[in-house]
């Protein structure tokens, strides 16, 4: 090995590590912190009394439930795929909270959470919809928008899919259901005619 190819591998590891530790440092600083409010028989306030509090975050994202507002002792428990029939190994659980304490979770996969409060299951309930990596309209979470999205979008409107990869990105215009206006959207985007996608 010549001196030149060792420096030119010496240069091409120490740019390796650099570009590491900036992704480290992009992903880490990306992470948010979510609050929901916890009331008495409410998440979020008190106009979701018997209805869905539903908070979208990212992936990497933090939820941290305060229980301050509460007077009545309260849970975050994760449902699973029903809060009507709740699963008996959440995903995460509180455990009861009467003190105005918070607990948190961090959400690292994409979806949507279901969760209720386990004193009151019927009326305390909340969904929390974790954005893939990619962004609005990338539903296929490949770290692009393209045509391929708006593709996947109308396959599942079509039925010709059961579910996408990231799903929660293709509800591009937030209106909480995935349809064809959402592929057009997209389209519209990689064509150059939208400037940038709703977030």
């Amino acid at each position: 090995m010549t001196r030149a190819s060792g420096l030119v591998r010496i240069a091409i590891a120490v740019a390796f590590l650099l570009t590491a530790t900036f992704l480290t440092q992009q992903s880490t600083a990306l992470a948010a912190t979510t609050t929901v409010d916890v009331g008495d028989i409410w998440f979020c306030d008190e106009t979701f009394e018997g209805g869905l509090c539903e908070t979208t975050i990212a992936v990497g994202d933090t939820v941290v439930w305060d229980f301050d507002g509460a007077i009545q002792p309260h849970t975050t428990t994760a449902c699973g795929a029903s809060c009507d029939s709740p699963t008996a190994s959440p995903r995460w659980d509180s455990g009861l909270i009467n003190d105005g304490t918070t607990f948190q979770y961090t959400f690292n996969a994409p979806g949507t959470y279901l969760y209720y409060c386990q004193v009151h299951p019927t009326l305390q309930r909340g969904s929390i919809v974790v954005r893939g990596n990619g962004a609005v309209g990338d539903a296929n979470c490949n770290g692009a928008v393209d045509s391929i999205d708006a593709a996947l979008i109308l396959q599942l409107t079509a039925g010709l899919v059961g579910s996408l990869p990231c799903q929660q990105n293709a509800d591009v215009n937030g209106n909480g259901s995935v349809d064809s206006i959402d592929a057009a959207l997209v389209l519209q985007f990689t064509a150059g005619l939208l400037p940038n996608l709703p977030s």
